[in-house]
This record gives C-alpha cells, structure tokens and sequence, in this order.
C-alpha cells in the first residue's frame, strides 16, 4: 500500500546526484539565494564538501539572480560562481526561478543525465524551514535520446526552452568566471560547462512539439495561459478552480489578477459560471484580497488560507492555478491543468510580459497531470492526489479564521548591485616577494585595489602589486554614476581555481592517491573555521592511495609514480583528457617542493621524460602534432620547470649510454 504520509521532497532535494552519477555543470536563475542553500545544494551536487570545494576552486554553478541581491561569494560557496547583472536589464525584477543541472557517470564516460527544475520557491534556507512552495522536476538521460520517442521530444523541447531562457540571462551578466582560460587551456570548470553544453546540444536536435516551460520574454503568463488551454483536448467546460499566490497587488484595486483570470476563463467556455472557485491566501499578508473580501465573495470565490502539510506552520509562497471538472458525490477530478511558477498572481508577475519597469522575468510549467483525488484518503498512490500536488484543503475559510484577512507589508525597494568593473584578478607570483593581481580587461585607471588593512595597492601598467600571500578575494572601490562603491571579487590562482585555499604539499604517494579519485576530488577534513585545510586530513590508511606502500627508495618511488601515471591515463576516454591534464598538472605541481623531488634531481635525471614517450599516453594523444600531444607536452614542460628538472637528462638519453 502507498504510503499515505510521504511528503514530496525538498527544493535542496532536487540536487541530489543520481545513484552512479556526481555533479558536473549547472545553471541556476531566481530572485534570491543565500549561502546555507546554495552550500548545501553544492555539497549534494558535487558530492565535496566546504573545504574540498574550496581547495579544488572548480567552478560548477552559475547563479543568475535579481540586482536586489548582494554578491555571494566563492570563499562563502565555494563552486558557485555568482554572475552579477552588468546593467539594468530589460525587466522590472528577475524573478523566475529555473535550473538546469549535469550530471556525469562515475564510471561511465560516455554516460550522463541533464535535470531541469523549475520552483516557486527562491533558492534560501527560508524555502526548506518557512515557507510552502512547489517545484518541477524532470530528468533525461544519454540513454533516454536513444529511444527518440514522443515523451523524449518532449522533454527535449523543455530542456531546450530552459535554454534559452538561461542563455538570454546570461547575456545581461558578468559571466567571465564561466569561460576561465590559464596558459591557453581551458580551467576544469569551463570544460564541465562546454561538456554540459553539448549535451543539451544533443538535446536540441531532439526537440520537437510545444514546451511546457514557459517565460514572459515576448508574451505575458496570462496570454500563454489562454493560447495553452484552447489547445488542449478537454470535452466540456471545468467546474473548479483553485488559485494560490505568495503576494497579490498592493493598496486598493478596482479588479484584481485572479478576477481577471476567471472572467477570462468563463468568457472563453473553459470554465463554468456557477465553477467553484478557491483562492488560497496568507490570511495575514494577502495585500489588495483583504481589501477586496466582499467583492470576491460575491463573485463566488472563496478564500481560505494554504493547506499546512507540517508544523509549525509555513508561509504561502506556491504560485500556481488550477482548473478541473468535478463530478457530485465523486472523490476524483478529471480534465485537470495545471500552471505552476515564478509569477505571482499580480500585474508584473502575470499579467505583463518582461519589460523594464513594469514587468518582471517569470517562468512557470503549463502541464496536464490527469486524473486526481481530491485528497489521500484513497488508495492511490500520493502523487495521484490534488493535496500531495499542491497545498490546498476544503475544509477551512477565511470566516474560520480566529483573526480577519489583513493586508500586511508591502514589499520595499532595495538597492541594486551591479557587477563591478573588474569581475576577478589573476595572481601572479615574479619573486618570492614580488606579486601582481592583474586582469585581461583590467582598466588602466578608475578602480583601486584595497590591501589587508585597507591602504591602495600600487598599481602599475601590469595589475596591482601585493605583498605577502596570496588573498582568495580582494577588495576594489571605484567611483560610479551614483557615488563610490566598493565590492569584493575573487582572485584566480596560476592554475586556474577560483578563490582558493592553498594546496597542500603531497610525496609521491600521495599524488597517486589523489589521481586514483579522478575525475572526481578526495574528500578533506575542513579546520575549525573552513578558512584552511587541515592538512592531517589526508588519509594515513594506505588502501585509500590504491595500494600498498612502495619503497622509500626515491628513484623506486618515482618510477611506480610514473608507471601509475601511464597506467592510469592510457585507459581514459577521449572526451576525459582535457580534464585530466588539469588535475594531473596539479598534482604534480603540489609534490614540486617534496623531498622526494630533490633527491631524485640529484641523479641528474629527468624522470617525467618517460612520459613523453607514445607507450605511456593513450592512443588519441600520441602524435606530438595533434591538439591532445599539443595539450599533454605543454602541461609536461610546465611541470618540469617546476620541479626543476627541465634541463636534466631523459630516461631514453640515459639508456643510450
């Protein structure tokens, strides 16, 4: 029997990886986020941690939001890359709420899953623990397109509508974190997107039929609604509608929104004039309903307030309308629709396309969801009942309240925050006490860089001169249209991590056991305030570095070092090797100060010379001339200059002796 009691699962839920599959690349727009959502969505997304995250400074989330909302920085969520508005855009408030996440098979390289969600509910801590809202979820897999069927169109065309809408998005906002290049290759997190990216490519091809996502780019909610409904099937008019909405219009209106969708819906015979009609409110912050209560009663709305499915109780904050035809004395409704979104029931949330001033950015789904109970008291499954679909009840109004319908605050203006004119500064190190944060596009005067104690920085036509270590982020003040600002920006490491914490040291063991996780990233221990790793926290259990542990002959050592690189690598999948070259450039880079580095040296031999040989790389990378030979000796070169032993002898020359 169907478990009765089963709530639907949380936003923070939905970023959970499937069995078998980690994070990869995703997007995300809303109105607002804060740090313990998005740290949490991370942390199930990527499958890492706080300070592993930070350490691996890979970004893995976009985050589109409002101007309303302050930066939110990568040393705060590490793997999110927030991507602030440039200028004002052509709406009122981004207000939609859409994701779309990658995920990739942990031992499957060709294999991978997209997911789209679209919410009512903002990205926040708010929305798990106050409030009652409604997401969408749909998954599709490589395996899935395969199949090309009606369903796989579908959802194609959704994914691809989700697109589009992200990619109109990001077009407003500062999105240089999203596209990092370091020495003329591209950084971990710019191959997840591009990877990603082909993957909805294929997606695209795909596509066919109408969307059931829908946005106000071009036409208002309201508009869509009408087009959606006289296309669908449904023989005869419906005789319920239920309406719901966080917020309506302030102060005193002639006509309200959900008035305005019933006239519309009856003038057009997709609902009854004698329909039940319930608009569910929060009874004490309903704006222009409380005003209106008489007008509504008598056009037969009855207002009552949101089903609460826990306590304590929540605030409504679900947007959504739904119409169906119910039989008397019958516990099953049919001809169900179904809208369900970002907009709320007021002008610039439905009523108004996107338009600067008067219309936010909205997106909702327009769905059917077919026959349904009026409640779970059958025995159908939850998911076949209207009140585990949405938080409705029947058995309560607003003359049940202990407290009459009041209109409560309205919403106030907020500052904007705009992406400052420097997105990120690049560390470089000239010297042990000599270094520069600089940018391709740095401006050569308007902005001043702050140090630790808040003095400018010395700025050159190179960048900025910095003394002491290197800072995760920095602080800029520049002078604008409205007066001074000043915002924090990331600072980007010479291997390409964003705001990261520093690497550890690691012997050769050590660089095995961290390229035995490959491709995803050994977990660490965070320190008591996350600002630093604990370094104890690499395993001291030798099964977790693949194998016992070889002779501490250092030459030994660097040769199953090297066999174990060769072994490793000539197994990958083409589609990994970009990829691969970043982590094992910074693996090696990590051991580069290592005792064992410095005796092996003291042979005068220079032992990543074996890898350069066609034996040790994969078949796809052996010709020196092609894009991934090219890729694989830069990355070599690289290393070998740090380790100091670029100008020592090969193995091949030594056994020619």
């Amino acid at each position: 029997m169907a478990d009765m009691n089963r709530l639907p699962p949380s936003l923070a839920d939905y970023f959970d990886a499937p069995e078998g599959y980690h994070g990869h690349f995703g997007w995300m727009c809303g109105f607002s986020a804060d740090k313990p959502f998005l740290n949490s969505a991370m942390e199930r997304f990527s499958g890492l941690n706080h300070a592993t995250r930070a350490h691996q400074g890979q970004c893995q989330l976009a985050l589109f939001l409002d101007a309303g909302i302050n930066a939110i920085s990568p040393v705060d969520v590490p793997g999110v890359a927030h991507c602030l508005l440039q200028a004002a855009p052509p709406l009122k408030l981004l207000h939609a709420k859409v994701a779309i996440l990658g995920f990739k098979a942990d031992d499957s390289e060709a294999d991978w899953r997209l997911r789209l969600l679209v919410s009512s509910g903002n990205w926040t801590e708010m929305t798990l623990q106050r409030s009652l809202d409604l997401v969408w979820c749909l998954d599709l897999s490589r395996e899935a397109l395969l199949t090309d069927t009606v369903a796989v169109q579908q959802s194609c065309a959704d994914f691809k509508a989700a697109q589009s809408l992200l990619s109109d998005i990001a077009a407003w906002c500062e999105t240089g974190l999203l596209s990092l290049v370091v020495n003329n290759q591209p950084t971990a997190g710019t191959l997840a997107r591009e990877e990603v990216e082909s993957w909805l490519a294929a997606c695209r091809k795909r596509a066919r039929g109408i969307p059931r996502l829908v946005d106000n780019r071009k036409r208002s909610l309201f508009s869509q609604l009408q087009s959606w409904l006289a296309q669908l099937s449904f023989a005869g008019k419906g005789n319920y509608l239920a309406m719901g909405s966080g917020f309506f219009e302030a102060g005193h209106q002639d006509v309200l929104v959900p008035q305005k969708i019933v006239q519309q819906l009856q003038e057009s015979n997709q609902l009854t004039q004698s329909a039940d009609v319930d608009l569910f409110v929060n009874p004490l912050a309903c704006q222009a309903v409380a005003h209106n209560l008489e007008a509504l009663q008598n056009q037969r709305f009855t207002i009552r307030p949101p089903a609460q499915p826990t306590q304590p109780a929540r605030f409504l904050h679900a947007k959504f309308i739904f119409g169906a035809n119910q039989r008397a004395g019958s516990e099953m409704l049919n001809r169900t629709w179904l809208y369900m979104g970002s907009g709320n029931l007021t002008e610039p949330g439905f009523m108004q396309r996107m338009k600067q001033g008067t219309g936010n950015l909205e997106a909702g789904i327009f769905f059917t969801p077919g026959r349904l109970a009026k409640n779970q008291k059958g025995k159908l499954p939850p998911e076949q009942t209207l009140t585990w679909l949405l938080p409705v009840q029947r058995e309560r109004d607003c003359d049940d309240l202990e407290e009459p319908l009041a209109a409560g605050e309205e919403m106030t203006e907020r500052p904007t925050h705009y992406a400052p004119p420097v997105a990120w500064l690049r560390w470089q190190t000239r010297d042990e006490s000599n270094h520069l944060l600089n940018a391709p596009d740095l401006p050569p005067q308007g902005i001043t860089l702050l140090n630790r104690d808040g003095m400018a920085c010395r700025q050159t036509h190179e960048g900025f001169e910095w003394q002491g270590d290197m800072p995760r982020s920095v602080t800029l003040r520049w002078q604008g249209d409205l007066g001074e600002h000043c915002a924090s920006i990331p600072v980007i490491d010479e291997l390409g991590r964003i705001a990261p914490t520093p690497l550890w040291p690691l012997n050769l063991d050590d660089v095995l056991w961290q390229l035995a996780h490959f491709p995803l990233a050994p977990q660490l221990e965070p320190s008591g305030e996350e600002e630093y790793l604990n370094l104890s926290a690499l395993p001291a259990d030798e099964t977790l570095r693949g194998g016992p542990h070889v002779d501490a002959h250092p030459i030994r050592q660097m040769m199953a070092l090297i066999e174990g690189i060769a072994d490793r690598q000539t197994q990958l999948a083409e589609s990994d090797w970009r990829l691969w070259c970043r982590s094992l450039e910074q693996a090696l880079m990590q051991a580069c100060q290592h005792d064992d580095i410095v005796r092996f040296s003291d042979t005068g031999i220079n032992p990543l010379s074996a890898l350069r040989e066609a034996a040790f790389r994969p078949v796809f990378a052996e010709n020196d001339a092609s894009e991934a030979g090219q890729n694989y000796l830069q990355m070599l070169s690289r290393v070998e200059h740090a380790w100091g032993v670029a100008a020592l002898c090969s193995l091949t020359e030594v056994a020619d002796e």
